[in-house]
């Protein structure tokens, strides 16, 4: 079999087998080479003595290790001064001899140092091999690879744990065959826009039916490779996440309906507190009238974050509308600073915008976007006393940055900032919040076709910038 085989004629096999093997094997070579060339030395002369000596050497450092190699050199060069170096038949001291003699030794010393060097290269290699192969083999992910096509070209037999099928089943499947009919084309149309750039990086997630023919949800971390021989393919992870993604949707679920139960009961009570404050406005009772000011911006506080929450359960289950129309990007900027500007007593707002034609997109979530970068900038910085909003041209899309001279976020933070809930640690405690903002902002941007994005570094402030394409 040639898994015994392999086992058996192994380097570790033999340079660990007994004593009398190590080094009878070795010199039953020699023997053997030294008869062949005395029973041919009529035909093939002594012109070479040594040649089939130096694969004896070779063969016994690199199966048997390097100590039985130095004793089969040493008795190589005995018999063949014994032999093959004139006088025959006994030992030559001539000058020429003892020559050949330390040159062939000096010979098999490198040969047995490059053979214990190639040794040690291939057993660290055999061990790092093994180490990858367990890996993959017990890993809880499944570990696929994918040619540009989609044709599944190895499977990890972790898969099975996941999918149900054993490896060599899943790869014998039509590509696509295991998708929902539902989100078959999108995939699909993901993954080869995904293929057509190597190199890069993307996460999916989407339905996968299993062998017991229930669908599961699957998360997909995919990197592509097509551009790196020999591997040529899309290296694929994913797991089961069905039991996540439920959970996650019962969240979702209980903070759609309780937000929408409290938005109207708060707008009432935000209503009362208006009444109250007009009421109490000429009044001589200052106290109250604190108090019931007090109350209205605690009232409006709520308000924003229960609105935020239901901003959120709309973009998680894509039903987002946007209602698109040309406007007057640079008008909206003014209009939204003036406003900010008048609760704004500690910071200057400052607009450094170019000319540029009408944008297309929904002006009331724009206007949203920036509202809330604004707002971040002086809510995060304190100290500071500016926020400069500035506008640019780039590749056919206004880029709008706002930078503040603010706290900063450090460099792991920058690329989760828009994560949904996500707060940067250092500001939690200080700054109120519950990390739906720039999520919202994202997704906003997003579905107008445009990028968001951030440049900061501690202590010296931050530039949150956003870009939307121009009306054609």
């Amino acid at each position: 079999m040639p898994g015994l085989r392999k086992s058996f004629f192994s380097d570790s096999a033999l340079a660990k087998s007994p004593l009398y093997i190590k080094y009878g094997v070795p010199l039953l070579l020699t023997a053997v080479v030294t008869i062949i060339k005395i029973w041919l030395s009529n035909y093939i002369g002594y012109k070479t003595p040594f040649l089939l000596y130096f694969g004896v050497v070779i063969i016994t450092s690199r199966y048997f290790g390097k100590t039985p190699a130095i004793a089969v050199t040493i008795l190589s060069a005995i018999v063949v001064n014994v032999f093959f170096l004139y006088p025959f038949d006994a030992f030559a001291f001539s000058k020429e001899a003892l020559l050949q003699i330390a040159i062939f030794i000096a010979e098999c010393s490198l040969m047995i140092a490059l053979s214990n060097a190639l040794s040690k290269a291939v057993n660290t290699l055999n061990e790092k091999d093994i180490v990858f192969k367990t890996l993959v083999e017990k890993s809880s992910e499944g570990i696929i690879t994918v040619n540009a096509n989609g044709q599944i070209t190895y499977c990890s037999p972790s898969v099975q744990n996941i999918i149900g099928y054993t490896g060599d089943e899943f790869m014998s499947l039509p590509p696509w065959h295991l998708l929902h009919e539902d989100e078959a084309l999108e995939v699909k149309e993901q993954y080869y826009r995904f293929a057509a750039h190597p190199g890069k990086h993307i996460t999916m997630t989407h339905q996968m039916r299993h062998k017991n023919g229930d669908y599961i949800w699957i998360e997909s971390k995919m990197s592509n490779l097509l551009g790196e021989p020999p591997i040529n393919a899309v290296i694929a992870n994913f797991t089961d996440i069905t039991d996540r993604f439920f959970d996650n949707k019962l969240r979702e679920d209980f903070i759609g309906i309780a937000s929408h139960e409290l938005k109207t009961p708060l707008t009432s009570l935000k209503a009362y507190t208006q009444v109250l404050q007009n009421r109490f406005k000429d009044s001589s009772d200052e106290t109250s009238l604190n108090i019931i000011n007090k109350t209205e911006v605690q009232v409006t506080k709520v308000i924003q974050m229960v609105t935020s929450l239901l901003d959120v359960t709309t973009l998680q289950q894509k039903k987002l509308s946007l209602n698109i129309r040309l406007f007057d990007l640079n008008a909206l900027v003014a209009e939204v600073v003036e406003s900010l500007q008048q609760t704004a007593k500690k910071h200057h707002l400052v607009i450094e915008l170019i000319r540029i034609p009408f944008v297309s997109g929904d002006k009331e979530r724009v206007a949203q976007v920036i509202t809330n970068l604004v707002s971040n900038a002086i809510k995060y910085s304190p100290n500071g006393d500016a926020v400069t909003i500035r506008s640019r041209m780039d590749n056919g899309s206004v880029v709008l940055t706002v930078t503040d001279q603010g706290i900063g976020i450090a460099k792991n933070d920058l690329k989760r900032v828009f994560a949904r809930f996500y707060r940067v640690h250092s500001t939690s405690k200080n700054f109120q919040g519950l990390g739906l903002g720039l999520f919202i902002c994202a997704q906003i941007i997003e579905h107008h076709g445009g990028e968001i994005g951030v440049e900061s570094e501690p202590n010296k402030g931050s530039t949150f910038w956003f870009s939307l394409p121009l009306s054609q």
